[in-house]
């Protein structure tokens, strides 16, 4: 089995439908998320390349395999990003386990960001798919260690099209089927496991089943807020364990302070 392409030369003349862009260097192994993405939807009929490691500060560094039919996808890597680089002292680290050689440096700070920054700017109009580690341990408001304040999500923060968070082998697969199809990214918003920023025009979903998050500004100027932010992420990333919590009478976690965190 040939590995995915990395260059035009090997992609060929056809245009690819997707583009990968991660982090990590690529080894093509199931452990590496990039690799396993990229070999699922292979699988389903689609054209895939890789773009792993490129200079954040040049947009060339995108253009590599053309521009992809359907959508660039974008992942820090199998690690979030300032994990990776620090320690939580703050040092340093001295290795990359996901770099040739073990070598530092090979990614920028919020890989996620800088990614999808310079992938629109290589290729206005595509869509741009982000997900993995990254960004879905800051799909919500979060606090971030690195400057001890809590951040927005990261699919505002990048801009990004869409944010798919968890596993998302069938959120990808749904996602290529349906820009393959002529429909817009927009339509894309109701797949499972998929966020998205919604505009000031935009129709906000209605429901019995929806739940209202505390706003980003509650979360900043109100622990508690950010308290219940927090577990309301929790709760809805394993609907089926509440409701088998509520179901067997169990009490469902949560979390009572009696003064805010400082």
């Amino acid at each position: 089995m040939k590995y995915l392409p990395m260059t035009k030369e090997e992609a060929g003349h056809e245009p690819l439908d997707v583009v990968l862009v991660t982090g990590d260097a690529y080894v093509d192994h199931p452990s590496w998320g990039v690799a396993a993405i990229g070999r699922w939807l292979e699988a389903h009929g689609y054209t895939v390349g890789i773009i792993a490691q490129p200079d954040w500060d040049d947009p060339e560094a995108f253009r590599v395999l053309g521009r992809p039919r359907l959508f660039f996808g974008i992942t820090a890597g199998n690690m979030d990003t300032m994990v990776n680089k620090y320690t939580a002292s703050r040092r340093l680290r001295t290795s990359d386990a996901y770099s040739p050689g073990g070598q530092i440096g090979t990614r920028p700070d919020r890989a996620t960001i800088a990614y999808t920054t310079r992938a629109r700017q290589a290729y206005k109009g595509v869509p741009v798919v982000v997900g993995g580690v990254e960004a879905s341990l800051r799909r919500f408001a979060h606090f971030d260690f690195w400057q001890e304040k809590i951040r927005g999500s990261m699919i505002l923060d990048s801009k990004a099209d869409l944010l798919v968070f968890g596993m998302g082998e069938n959120t990808i697969v749904e996602i290529a089927k349906r820009l393959k199809s002529g429909a817009p990214v927009t339509e894309c918003r109701d797949i499972p496991g998929v966020c998205w920023a919604a505009g000031a025009k935009d129709t906000l979903p209605e429901g019995d089943d929806v739940i209202e998050m505390p706003s980003l500004e509650e979360c900043r100027k109100d622990p508690l807020a950010f308290n219940r932010c927090t577990l309301l992420m929790y709760r809805e990333s394993n609907p089926i364990a509440v409701a088998f919590w509520c179901k067997s009478k169990v009490a469902v976690p949560s979390f009572r302070i009696s003064q805010p965190f400082l």
